[in-house]
């Protein structure tokens, strides 16, 4: 069985919206998504929620998650677990370095992987057409 892995530092970072940027891991597991996003000051505030559960992760600098209504400030090593249907989101506004976070979902979040792949997928197909348009030139 071929076991699925990598290393996040060399995958490429998907716009999320602005201020905030993610990389997903391809994992293929069946029940769970995670992901790892770099939140910037002033990042547009998303307020949301979904059906799945979510752990966040601060990994370095530091962020006001709300959830709820509720705010709970955020440094690294920092954890929160958001139930479903949560009203939820990150605020970075006063930190000395982008807030990096690891967020796992259960169950998987599909459309964070579809998205994802098919971001890649353009990725690579772009630097095809680069390569090919540098060769072409010679």
């Amino acid at each position: 069985m071929k076991v699925p892995h990598g290393n996040w530092f060399e995958s490429p970072w998907q716009d999320i919206r602005s201020g905030i940027r993610q990389v997903t891991l391809d994992t293929n597991l069946e029940h769970l998504c995670c992901t790892v996003g770099r939140v910037e000051n002033g990042n547009e505030i998303n307020p949301h929620s979904h059906e799945n559960e979510q752990i966040a992760i601060v990994l370095e600098g530091e962020c006001d998650y709300y959830v709820d209504g509720s705010m709970y400030h955020m440094t690294p090593g920092s954890w929160i677990a958001i139930p479903p249907r949560s009203v939820h989101y990150t605020h970075v506004y006063n930190s000395a370095i982008p807030c990096l976070q690891l967020s796992i979902y259960y169950p998987n979040r599909e459309e964070y992987q579809e998205s994802y792949r098919q971001f890649c997928q353009r990725l690579s197909q772009n630097e095809e057409k680069v390569a090919r348009d540098e060769e072409n030139s010679r």
